[in-house]
């Protein structure tokens, strides 16, 4: 796993090869390059990794806002509309958080292609919530 001096990275997101650019609930941004893996049988890339980049993002940048206060964050419902296929290159979301509540944040991503192009629209509802007793905090 890539280096993470915050201990909030992943494996999944190892094992997907989001490259983090930034975390910050104003205008966190995360990236994947389009590998076959990644493909659904036609060559576009999978939806399913879509929403998995909007849900990482929106959830660490949210993480990393409430671990001061005890709190952690946790994905509560995502809602993405695709509007045209990744085939090549890479995908990029870029998300913001439009309501950071005690209880929940509710973020609006973009993904884009590597032309910049809009691929996909989505809003992504996080959960805050006490971090369990007998878990370590990073």
């Amino acid at each position: 796993m890539a280096e993470d001096p915050r201990g909030l990275l992943s494996h999944f997101d190892a094992l997907v090869g989001t490259e983090w650019l930034d975390d910050d609930p104003d205008h966190a941004r995360v990236r994947v390059p389009v590998r076959d893996e990644l493909r659904q049988p036609v060559g576009l890339m999978h939806g399913g990794v879509l929403s998995t980049l909007v849900e990482s993002v929106c959830s660490r940048s949210t993480a990393l806002a409430v671990l001061g206060d005890g709190m952690t964050a946790m994905g509560q419902s995502i809602a993405v509309s695709f509007i045209r296929p990744v085939t090549e290159g890479h995908a990029e979301v870029e998300a913001s958080a439009r309501h950071r509540g005690r209880t929940t944040w509710v973020w609006e991503a973009e993904v884009r292609d590597a032309e910049s192009r809009l691929c996909a629209l989505a809003q992504m509802t996080i959960a805050v919530r006490p971090i369990p007793r007998g878990r370590a905090v990073p």
